[in-house]
């Protein structure tokens, strides 16, 4: 993966490598940084792949989807994907969201490095 700037979308994936109802990491090398991408109900959703609750790192990306809920598999918090709020703790911060899009069969985020 070439460097960008951090305010342009870079490809992460090619649309069929998320389906429906998948969470799937991508490793940001130049940011030294994990996203998760997710498709809900044919819309893509993409977040720091961090657990937030300040415990040890956990990646979110394998934990459980449940409509638009997502568990932290190693705490039980759970997040709303959608909007990134905390449905429930022990996590007490939102999910870092970045904004997905999908064209020409590749999926795009852009992500800030901050």
């Amino acid at each position: 993966m070439t460097d960008l700037q951090t305010d342009e979308p870079r490809v992460l994936a090619k649309t069929d490598e998320v389906p429906d109802a998948y969470v799937r990491p991508f490793y940001l090398e130049d940011l030294k940084r994990r996203v998760a991408v997710v498709r809900v109900g044919g819309a893509l959703h993409a977040f720091d792949d961090l657990c937030t609750c300040g415990g040890t790192p956990c990646s979110l990306a394998s934990g459980l989807l449940d409509g638009t809920t997502l568990m932290c598999q190693c705490h039980g918090s759970r997040w709303d994907v959608v909007t990134g709020a905390v449905e429930r703790g022990p996590a007490t911060g939102p999910l870092r969201k970045y904004e997905a899009t999908e064209a020409d069969g590749k999926i795009r985020a852009t992500v800030s490095a901050t």
